[in-house]
């Protein structure tokens, strides 16, 4: 998908009545006209600078050329007017209007290949959010949420995001992802592999994905189940309630075990492994998420607002990933005609920073001329400031101390 379809499809779903009709919290709510109407503040949500609430308001309402700015109190008070349902709208259909068309640049052997993973993600410090969420950890005072994503590891989307409560069981929204991407994706689940790290794997979930005609690749624990911790180093497979099901086991450079499950019977060890290692994506796809668009940072303390917020964020989660295949095809264009080594993608965190000062999302209720204009002179932006790509690289994993304060210090104890 090109940047202008992807932002089409949000000035479409922005301004529809049907939208605002959907989203409404209170009846009377956006019958008059006010300061900002909801198609504004739809959009200034889209904002992903990350700055106080206040400082968001007055540079947008300095970009619209307002001479007065509204308060954060008063913006705190409209929001409540709305859901989050114009958000998680943008983010089903642009993941549907994307995936209409197999797009050979990424498939792997043929393949989708996606990555389920979860997180969690600290909350404010408010009452509310502590008895809809609840904690997790070791900081009582912090409620958090669970989110899991169902993740394209080759094109950077996420295909289908869930926040839950901080008790979430991991299994039960991988089930929801495989029972998402089978119904409403059936062309596309046909031909995926998912990949899962090993606190998913139990007989009841491979029985769930190879009725559903998934492939998949995970990675097991040990003194989990007996045939897997009996199986020979190298390839086997065993038989559990009529599913076979094969056992890779082989030993890492630093003389860990590592044991890998498959219904993939037709490709060599190798493969298998090397597809294996695509799920750091998904792990890579949180950091993106949480240091560079700053999830946790939520601009309110009502479980409306973190569901607003959250996906909001998905949004431009996905945006980014739009805007980075455009920039990467014009760097690559650019490397065809020198003779080097490596190659160049550009640089994530950059191409964020670059987005968040053009402001491109201000163009969504704009002229979709000017908005194309603007867009093409932030992708050349964009490609300008690259990094080299290296496969095969390995660092040790620090384990750092869990820390004994949570971002908001307000106690509401």
């Amino acid at each position: 998908m090109k940047s202008i379809d992807y932002l089409e499809i949000l000035r479409i779903i922005t301004n529809s009545r049907e939208t605002v009709t959907k989203a409404k919290t209170n009846e009377k709510a956006f019958t008059r006209k006010r300061m900002m109407p909801f198609s504004n503040a739809i959009e200034f949500m889209l904002d992903m600078r990350k700055t106080t609430l206040q400082t968001r308001l007055n540079m947008y309402f300095g970009h619209t050329g307002e001479s007065k700015a509204m308060s954060q109190q008063a913006f705190s008070k409209l929001r409540m007017n709305f859901d989050h349902s114009p958000f998680e709208t943008m983010v089903r259909e642009t993941v549907k209007e994307n995936y209409k068309s197999q797009q050979e640049a990424y498939l792997w052997h043929g393949y989708n290949v996606f990555g389920i993973d979860g997180s969690y993600v600290q909350l404010p410090r408010s009452k509310e959010l502590y008895n809809a969420f609840g904690i997790h950890g070791r900081l009582p005072q912090c409620p958090n949420a669970g989110i899991s994503i169902l993740f394209d590891v080759l094109s950077g989307w996420s295909v289908d995001p869930i926040i839950t409560d901080a008790k979430m069981n991991e299994r039960a929204q991988c089930v929801k992802h495989i029972d998402f991407l089978c119904n409403e994706m059936p062309n596309v689940a046909k031909n995926s592999i998912l990949l899962m790290d090993r606190g998913y794997p139990s007989l009841d979930l491979i029985k769930k994905l190879q009725t559903s005609g998934l492939k998949y690749v995970i990675r097991a624990r040990t003194n989990h189940i007996t045939e897997i911790d009996n199986a020979p180093m190298g390839d086997s497979f065993f038989i559990r309630d009529g599913i076979k099901i094969r056992i890779i086991k082989f030993a890492l450079s630093n003389g860990n075990i590592e044991i890998l499950l498959t219904n993939l019977f037709e490709i060599t060890q190798s493969l298998v492994t090397e597809l294996y290692t695509m799920r750091w994506a998904s792990e890579t796809a949180y950091f993106k998420l949480k240091r560079e668009l700053c999830v946790e940072k939520f601009s309110g303390k009502t479980v409306n607002s973190i569901y607003q917020d959250f996906w909001a964020s998905i949004v431009l989660f996905n945006a980014v990933a739009v805007f980075q295949a455009e920039a990467d095809t014009k760097v690559a264009l650019r490397q065809e005609r020198k003779n080097n080594k490596l190659s160049y993608r550009t640089r994530t965190s950059d191409l964020i920073i670059t987005l968040r000062d053009r402001f491109i999302f201000a163009t969504l209720c704009g002229d979709s001329m000017v908005s194309s204009v603007e867009i093409e002179f932030v992708i050349n932006i964009m490609a300008r400031s690259v990094s080299a790509v290296r496969h095969n690289r390995s660092f040790p994993r620090i384990h750092r101390p869990f820390s004994k304060t949570c971002s908001n210090m307000k106690s509401f104890l």
